[in-house]
């Protein structure tokens, strides 16, 4: 009997094991519980960040600090970013900026659209990562642009995933017609050059 009762237990562990059965009959590590509907970003803990570069060599970074967003059910994903709320650490250049080359007051928000394949991520185990190419959609100062774009996806949680750029999206201020606001930006800041080339990257987060 004692051996029956050590193979029992041996096959119990190891059934556990390939079912991924921890102690609380749980999966580990598998999302257990999931809520439904879209995905809603979350501002606080998100960060969307471009790069300008003076004179051929002087770098700075940038951000917004207003962002908005949702992917629905269906996979289709709109980020909105308000424009206003640029942040360049300077005011006067925070000013220049919305005035000269995004004139907001014509122009308010940018919008990033795209559409995900919500099956690749459905079963994604807590802190599992996977690389995608995405294609978006880039809608600011009147004029849409697509891009590809590689991103990190992270489940961090059962109902919380992460999306990061694996490396930066570059928009060309020609494609935007912004390349005037540019001229205007490096003519009141006296510089011999503004590459009109920026680099932009993101760390965003969803929850539903």
């Amino acid at each position: 009997m004692r051996i029956f009762l050590i193979i029992g237990v041996v096959l119990a562990f190891l059934l556990g094991v390939f079912l991924g059965i921890n102690s609380t009959n749980k999966p580990a590590s598998i999302p257990i519980a999931e809520a439904t509907g879209p995905w809603h970003l979350l501002p606080a803990q998100s960060h969307l960040g471009f790069i300008s570069v003076k004179k051929g060599t002087m770098i700075e970074t940038h951000h917004f600090g207003e962002l908005s967003g949702m992917v629905g059910v269906d996979g289709t994903a709109n980020i909105t970013v308000t424009l206003d709320s640029v942040q360049t650490n300077i005011d006067i250049r925070d000013e220049r900026m919305r005035t000269y080359l995004f004139e907001t007051d014509k122009f308010p928000l940018a919008k990033i659209n795209t559409k995900v394949d919500m099956a690749q991520f459905t079963a994604m185990p807590i802190d599992e990562r996977i690389n995608i190419s995405q294609t978006i959609t880039v809608n600011m100062h009147g004029k849409t642009t697509d891009f590809n774009a590689s991103l990190i996806v992270t489940r961090i949680g059962v109902n919380k995933v992460a999306v990061d750029s694996q490396s930066p999206v570059v928009l060309d201020v020609e494609d935007f017609a912004m390349q005037g606001g540019l001229n205007k930006l490096r003519e009141l800041a006296s510089l011999s050059s503004i590459s009109p080339e920026v680099p932009v990257s993101f760390s965003l987060v969803f929850e539903r």
